[in-house]
């Protein structure tokens, strides 16, 4: 899997800042991130009820090609990466992160457009999985190698987010023109194995690559970190 620079690896969390209000904190990450034109917003800031005085803050940062999500805890004038609860079983901020992360999410996958939904098994007595995948993913390739174990339990909803180059991008365009008025699932899977395991085999145009990057973009900024991830549908259509 390709590897990215994040904007999280070049932080240094201080334990020790000036009184910790929104534009305060925002301008501190500013001046840890040596990025040209990096933009910083507090999206979300709660209390958190086991511990006096301390919230929850969330952040986005943007440098206008992408988008990462960030969270970190404030109590006076400290700031803290993460919170340990031995009571609660660990991390705060794990499940707080988990909980916003599926917020978001829902918020995107509910105006989804069907198009960009491609079903693979629709049983009506089986749950449905939603499916975060790329088919240059290896161990998207291994889920890929086990679908039909997965459908007898589950129907999937695959949704193409790659997390790499051009040419993921178009085999996810061309499985998305293949499969579209297909109805038998070992056709779609077919499909599926045809471009995962092998190479573009048809022009892609500039404005379809566009349409899946805009398509990929939206469920990193929603929180996505990476495939494959599968989400149980009902718990985004709550």
């Amino acid at each position: 899997m390709k590897k990215t620079v994040s904007f999280l690896s070049i932080l240094a969390f201080s334990s020790s800042l000036f009184a910790a209000s929104d534009a305060q904190i925002v301008e501190y990450f500013k001046s840890q991130i040596p990025v040209p034109n990096i933009k910083i917003e507090v999206t979300s800031r709660s209390s958190i009820e086991q511990i006096k005085d301390m919230d929850y803050v969330s952040l986005n940062i943007s440098d206008g090609s992408r988008s990462q999500k960030m969270s970190v805890f404030t109590q006076g004038d400290l700031i803290f990466p993460d919170v340990i609860s031995i009571n609660d079983g660990g991390s705060i901020k794990e499940k707080l992160d988990k909980a916003k992360f599926m917020q978001e999410l829902a918020k995107v996958y509910k105006n989804e457009d069907a198009k960009n939904i491609l079903i693979v098994g629709n049983d009506a007595n089986k749950p449905t999985l939603i499916e975060f995948t790329d088919p240059e993913c290896p161990f998207c390739n291994k889920e890929l190698q086990a679908i039909e174990e997965k459908l007898k339990n589950y129907n999937l909803k695959l949704i193409f987010t790659p997390v790499h180059d051009r040419s993921s991008l178009e085999k996810s365009v061309l499985i998305y023109k293949q499969t579209n008025a297909i109805e038998d699932t070992a056709e779609k899977i077919k499909i599926l194995r045809k471009y995962y395991n092998g190479d573009v085999d048809a022009k892609v145009s500039d404005e379809e690559v566009d349409a899946l990057e805009k398509l990929r973009q939206k469920y990193f900024t929603a929180g996505l970190k990476g495939v494959p991830l599968y989400v149980p549908e009902a718990d985004l259509l709550k």
